[in-house]
C-alpha cells in the first residue's frame, strides 16, 4: 500500500473493535491533484467523524477545498469552493475495491482524493450558455459575433450551398 501524507494518516487503535468508539479529527493539509481541465489545492481542509465499525473504520464529514477550472467552450478561467459531505467505510476485507486500512492507521487521502475529484466536473462550463470560441479566429463569442465570419465566400463549399439556396 501506497504511504500517504502525514495529515492523511490517522492513527486508530483506539477505535478498532467492538463498541462503535468515535471520534472527530481535523485535517488541513496542502494538496495539488488535477483532471484536465480543472485543479485542485492549494489547501483542503476536513472535519471528520471516525467510527470503529463491524470490520472497518466509518468516516464521515465535511471536505472543503479550492478547484480551478478552465472552460471546455471558451477556455475562461475561474475558481470556486468545493464542498462536499464525505462518507466512506474502510476496512472491509469483503469488498474488493474498498479501501484497506494499514494496521493500526487509517490512510484518508486516497478516498479523500477520490470523493473530491468525483465532485469536480469532467468538462467544466463557465455558464450554461457559452457560446464557445470562433471556429475562424478563435474570438470569445460569449463577448459578441466575430466581424466578416457570416459569409462563407471561402469556403470549399459555398458553391453547395448556391445550389440549396436556389
Amino acid at each position: 500500500m501506497t504511504r500517504g501524507h502525514a495529515p492523511f494518516r490517522i492513527p486508530i487503535s483506539d477505535l478498532l473493535g467492538d463498541g462503535g468508539r468515535r471520534r472527530g479529527i481535523t485535517i488541513d493539509a496542502e494538496v495539488e491533484w488535477a483532471l484536465d481541465l480543472s485543479s485542485v489545492g492549494p489547501h483542503l481542509h476536513a472535519d471528520l467523524t471516525l467510527q470503529g465499525a463491524a470490520g472497518g473504520l466509518l468516516v464521515r464529514g465535511v471536505i472543503e477545498t479550492e478547484a480551478a477550472h478552465s472552460c471546455h467552450r471558451c477556455l475562461v478561467e475561474w475558481s470556486e469552493l468545493v464542498r462536499i459531505e464525505f462518507s466512506e467505510v474502510l476496512g472491509l476485507d469483503d469488498d474488493p475495491d474498498g479501501y484497506p486500512l494499514d494496521g493500526e492507521v487509517a490512510d484518508l487521502e486516497t478516498p479523500i482524493r477520490d470523493a473530491v475529484l468525483l465532485a469536480v466536473p469532467i468538462g467544466p462550463t463557465c455558464k450554461p450558455d457559452c457560446r464557445g470560441l470562433c471556429a475562424s479566429c478563435g474570438g470569445d463569442l460569449n463577448t459578441g459575433a466575430c466581424p466578416g465570419h457570416d459569409e462563407e465566400g471561402d469556403s470549399p463549399f459555398a458553391s453547395l450551398r448556391e445550389l440549396f439556396d436556389s
